[in-house]
């Protein structure tokens, strides 16, 4: 047998040494960042260019710089937790939620942060996997599973401690330098794009979205739970008649304006509240697209709680749920539906609950919170009313709306919801009316639903960003047994709902703000 070339055989054992050893950590951390954030991005690259394009003319010099001094970024904050014992178990997770960002943006063009990191933590365990397809297949293949097992397979070398460091440190700074560098010199280009999308490029670059999100939610865990809280508001108040009223506020979930024909859509999608008189139809305008962030516009303000108030005034309170407020009742206890004979709790399993309550009102102030948790949230609105109401059809059966519906299937599930809400408030009303207790009833969405227009599809804009109309814009009708007035406005904001049942109770505060009120009893 001939020996091998001495020099070849040389070669060969020092690449067989080497490829044992492994790649050392900072060539790890830059390759491994690199490769996250080009593979994220560039899946999305269309979701950035649109915002640097000034009169049909692409600022190229402004996005490549933006780009750049995101990876630097990236790889500066990444390089702070390159320890030996942690790196890969990071990565693992990086490339986890990495893929799993891309995916969502580019299906469903969403932005991640708190709140939404947020609504995934609250939102029940039959509701999330709707939204796993088999379209998500290459993506997890390509962008999960495959840079998982590379990373598995890449052995890493570390120097000692000291002078691993002092390597770390270099690259943080020589990182966090460049990108501060490209930022100032190509300020005008990054702020402009920047303020134009109102920071939507920031929540869809992947990884600094989930990254960012994550951080604020443990910034302001550590504030509520552990940082010096402020004494307790000492709330005083009292009522200042004696009148006998029943509120009842009903707040619904993403259904909006435009989709009912109450207020002019040609479809019939309330055939049931067309036929009520003395119906208020008011122009509402909600100011956050997320449930978590909607809510407390409507039942909370400085962190005082609605029914809190006037339990603690001695207003009996009741609050009746389906899914959930997340804690916005206050002091008065969420009473789920839980007797439903259709094997799913709707909407309409609340309505037991309230002719319950009803019943055993004599005389005085009652304040109901009703929330019909179901109403035209996505993906698959079906699932948010009984078949009886699959009126419009065909209906559109798959989460993935983009690839796999119609526009006409979309409309039709949707269309659905609005009539199965008509269904649900003409059915409270009446039991009010039936119940013959003096009432104000007072019926509103925490925002609305985006159905491809320009592309929109769902809901979930973060705090900051604008509401387009379809998400603005919801219905608030009011009804009453007693006579009232309704401030004459072009539109009426969520918040001022607040003060409006404030004043309708009676209630005076120094948290009421009269000038808010819209709905008067005319005594």
């Amino acid at each position: 047998m001939v020996d091998p070339p001495p020099k070849l055989y040389k070669a060969y054992k020092m690449y067989n040494y080497r490829r044992k050893q492994g790649i050392s950590v900072v060539w790890f951390v830059i390759l491994f960042t690199m490769l996250v954030f080009v593979a994220s991005n560039a899946i999305n690259i269309d979701k950035f260019t649109k915002w640097f394009v000034d009169h049909t003319q692409l600022d190229i010099v402004g996005l490549v710089a933006f780009g750049v001094a995101s990876y630097f970024l990236w790889l500066a904050v990444f390089s702070l937790v390159s320890h030996k014992y942690i790196l890969k178990l990071l990565s693992y997770f990086v490339i986890v939620a990495s893929g799993l960002s891309t995916y969502f943006i580019d299906k469903y063009d969403v932005a991640v942060d708190r709140s939404m990191l947020l609504n995934i933590a609250y939102t029940n365990q039959s509701e999330s996997l709707t939204l796993l397809t088999w379209n998500m297949a290459p993506y997890v293949l390509f962008l999960i599973l495959l840079p998982i097992y590379i990373v598995y397979k890449t052995p890493i070398t570390y120097d000692r401690f000291l002078k691993h460091i002092l390597k770390i440190s270099l690259l943080f700074v020589v990182s966090f330098g460049i990108t501060l560098a490209i930022i100032y010199t190509n300020f005008n280009s990054i702020h402009k794009s920047a303020n134009k999308s109102k920071k939507y490029i920031l929540y869809q670059q992947t990884p600094s979205n989930f990254i960012g999100a994550g951080i604020n939610i443990a910034r302001h865990y550590i504030n509520k739970n552990y940082k010096t809280k402020p004494k307790p508001m000492n709330l005083k108040g009292n009522i200042t008649s004696n009148d006998d009223l029943v509120v009842v506020l009903a707040v619904g979930e993403a259904s909006r304006e435009k989709s009912f024909s109450l207020y002019g859509y040609t479809r019939e999608t309330n055939p049931l509240l067309s036929q009520i008189d003395d119906l208020h139809l008011l122009h509402g305008i909600a100011k956050y697209g997320s449930t978590i962030w909607a809510l407390p516009q409507i039942l909370s303000r400085d962190d005082i709680k609605l029914s809190s108030i006037t339990d603690k005034l001695g207003v009996a309170s009741s609050c009746f749920v389906n899914l959930g407020l997340y804690g916005n009742c206050g002091t008065v206890p969420e009473i789920k539906a839980t007797d439903c004979p259709q094997g799913k709790c709707y909407d309409e399993d609340l309505l037991p609950l309230l002719q319950n309550d009803l019943a055993t009102y004599k005389s005085g102030k009652k304040f109901v919170v009703l929330h019909f948790g179901d109403g035209s949230h996505g993906p698959i609105y079906q699932k948010r009313y009984p078949k009886s109401f699959q009126k419009f059809k065909p209906l559109c059966r798959d989460a993935d709306i983009i690839n796999n519906c119609t526009k006409e299937e979309l409309y039709n599930s949707f269309d659905n919801t609005i009539l199965y809400v008509d269904f649900v408030v003409s059915s409270a009303i009446d039991m009010l009316d039936k119940s013959g207790v003096p009432y104000v009833f007072i019926y509103l969405p925490d925002h609305g639903e985006s159905l491809l227009e320009e592309g929109r599809i769902f809901h979930g804009m973060p705090p900051g960003i604008d509401l387009p109309p379809e998400q603005a814009q919801v219905p608030i009708i009011v009804k009453s047994s007693v006579p009232i007035s309704v401030s004459k406005k072009e539109s009426y904001k969520q918040q001022d709902v607040y003060d409006t049942v404030l004043d309708l109770l009676s209630i005076d505060t120094k948290i009421l703000k009269k000038e808010k009120v819209f709905i008067k009893i005319v005594r």
